[in-house]
């Protein structure tokens, strides 16, 4: 946090700079008021209202730093949930904790509204032993209410040393639970290639070095035969499960995507120009009938090779929406010693559309929350309307409730 001087030092020096210019910037948001026209002047205006009526009106007294930091992190949190400011104090544990990553719990947690929640939850993880599952709500971690705590610490607890054991009370459906997650390391699930109902289910749990090796292998499985998974190379049909899916690099996700199709897979841009261009020559090893199964946990790399085979394959997808946000983050310095990490670019499918919105199905199932962990509901909903559709069982494309 910056120290209560510097901070009423900037106060007061943002406070003489807008008396000496109050004057200009009124008329000029007076004027563009007058034609129906934004002013970013009127804005900070009612900044300097608020901060001084907060200060004065709250039933406690706040601190000024608080305040302040509360109102950088507010600006940031609206641009998207992976944007974040961290104050000159923080910098060098975050720096720390951003090198791990989920290396050490399997999950990727972020904010919205304040409210801390889990994305996705890898397959093996020590966040997925502890019972923790996408969608998940954080709402105390080690203590502390997480809607007052900075995503920038969250996430510093999270890479923790291997073996620290962290007291999270877990939100689901209503109920709250004490859990406890012992981190450590952990070995990335691999592709999966299984058979369900004579049609071949790919699962790929994430985006990393080997990935596109193994689905590769998973391919010529299905072309060449195998006694594990006999007569699949006939069906001519593939599922790809790409729920939960948010751990990964968009790159290795156009290099799968290319195992699939040919030409321009799509591009990362920023807010005037493409940054860098992706696109295959090869022949795709694979020619037949696709359905992606996706979720709201189904991010980053993962909604890449989404855009790219339900824009060039035809494939179907099935499920729920994904999350809407696959890009890439840029750090930069602020002049009092803390950093700004924002997005800076998205990437894209063939389309060019940045990836920036979750992107629906077009097989909406939907699975009651109250079911979920339901033993003698049916089991994997999403996974059963993929196959009828790949199948043509039931081939009515439209929403599906299971409750």
């Amino acid at each position: 946090m910056l120290s209560r001087g510097r901070v009423v030092f900037i106060f007061l020096s943002l406070t003489t700079v807008f008396l000496v210019i109050g004057s200009t910037m009124v008329a000029a948001s007076n004027r563009q008021d007058d034609d129906g026209s934004d002013s970013p002047y009127k804005y900070m205006a009612v900044f300097m209202e608020v901060f001084g009526l907060v200060s004065k009106a709250y039933v406690d007294e706040p601190e000024d730093a608080s305040l302040m930091a509360g109102a950088f992190e507010g600006a940031v949190d609206a641009l998207d949930p992976f944007s974040l400011y961290i104050p000159a104090t923080a910098v060098t544990a975050y720096e720390q904790a951003r090198a791990v990553g989920s290396k050490r719990s399997g999950m990727l947690v972020l904010k919205d509204r304040g409210v801390a929640f889990v994305v996705a939850v890898e397959e093996g993880s020590p966040a997925d032993e502890a019972g923790l599952e996408k969608g998940d709500i954080l709402s105390l971690i080690e203590g502390r209410p997480t809607r007052e705590t900075p995503l920038y610490e969250i996430h510093g607890v999270l890479a923790g040393k291997p073996g620290t054991v962290i007291k999270v009370e877990r939100l689901r459906n209503g109920q709250k639970d004490d859990i406890e997650l012992t981190l450590g390391e952990y070995e990335r699930p691999a592709v999966v290639l299984e058979q369900h109902r004579g049609v071949p289910v790919l699962r790929v749990p994430g985006f990393y070095d080997g990935t596109l090796a193994s689905v590769e292998e998973s391919l010529r499985t299905l072309t060449r035969g195998s006694e594990g998974l006999p007569g699949l190379e006939q069906s001519g049909k593939l599922l790809i499960d790409l729920r939960g899916v948010a751990g990964g690099e968009e790159s290795v996700a156009y290099a799968v995507a290319g195992l699939f199709t040919s030409g321009d897979l799509g591009s990362l841009r920023s807010r005037d120009k493409a940054l860098e261009s992706f696109s295959t020559d090869g022949d795709s090893p694979w020619e037949g009938d696709l359905a992606v199964l996706i979720d709201r946990g189904t991010q980053g790399a993962a909604e890449v090779l989404v855009s790219v085979l339900s824009q060039t394959t035809e494939a179907t997808l099935v499920g729920e929406a994904t999350f809407g946000h696959s890009g890439r983050k840029r750090m930069i310095s602020l002049s009092d010693g803390g950093r700004l990490e924002v997005t800076h670019a998205f990437f894209t499918g063939p389309d060019q559309t940045p990836i920036n919105e979750a992107l629906d199905p077009d097989v909406r199932v939907r699975v009651a929350p109250w079911l979920a962990d339901d033993e003698d509901a049916e089991k994997d909903p999403v996974l059963e309307r993929g196959l009828d559709h790949l199948l043509g069982d039931g081939a009515e494309d439209e929403e599906k409730v299971a409750a």
